[in-house]
């Protein structure tokens, strides 16, 4: 159902469907109700007009799913963004009392658990029980050996069933979860959504 939400909402769709929602809207309500004030006489005139209502309802059917399918998909993105940016100031406050030096990939997870809820761990577009993971070549390094950090990706997206999960490019889940992209949290502490494409040209060393 999500993919076939995201194929509806995906690309150019995304601005149509609003506008067919606006433009399908009235017409079909209003070409059904004068359709059907015809007399007896012309009752094949109403048997058309019911035809037309439907198939004016099925098109709007189309164009509400579509529509609700992309501001879902939008909020679990938007939440996932939120997710990540939380975590990764997490851990960039983490790195202030332990001589500017990042966590340890395995135990990432656990030293900024006291400070956040545990749904900060979760992707809301994941099945699994925790969805994001370190980037393992940071594991441990210095923050300023890491020359650009507003490019290098400290966390990504991973189906993951520990709160430490670490990987590369290589972890990401098999299908983007989010309109055909990913979400990572950078070694600055922001967050930015990607599409998976561009993943092989991201910044993975420092």
């Amino acid at each position: 159902m999500d993919k076939f939400l995201a194929s509806l909402s995906h690309g150019p769709l995304e601005i149509l469907l609003p506008l067919l929602w606006l433009v399908l809207l009235p017409l079909a309500v209003k070409g059904y109700q004068r359709l059907r004030q015809f007399p007896s006489p012309h009752r094949w005139l109403l048997r058309w007009g019911i035809i037309g209502g439907e198939v004016g309802f099925t098109l709007l059917v189309i164009v509400v799913v579509g529509h609700m399918g992309c501001a879902m998909l939008k909020a679990k993105q938007a939440q996932c963004t939120s997710n990540l940016r939380a975590l990764s100031f997490a851990i960039l406050t983490y790195t202030q009392d332990w001589d500017e030096r990042l966590p340890p990939a395995l135990r990432w997870g656990d030293v900024i658990a006291d400070k956040l809820p545990i749904n900060a761990f979760r992707c809301p577009s994941s099945r699994s029980p925790f969805g994001y993971a370190f980037n393992l070549s940071l594991s441990k390094m210095p923050l300023e050996w890491v020359s650009r950090p507003t490019e290098t990706v400290m966390l990504l997206e991973r189906d993951a069933s520990k709160r430490n999960a670490a990987g590369d490019r290589t972890s990401l889940p098999s299908e983007p979860r989010h309109l055909g992209g990913d979400i990572y949290g950078y070694a600055d502490g922001c967050a930015k959504w990607e599409r998976r494409v561009f993943a092989p040209q991201l910044r993975w060393q420092p």
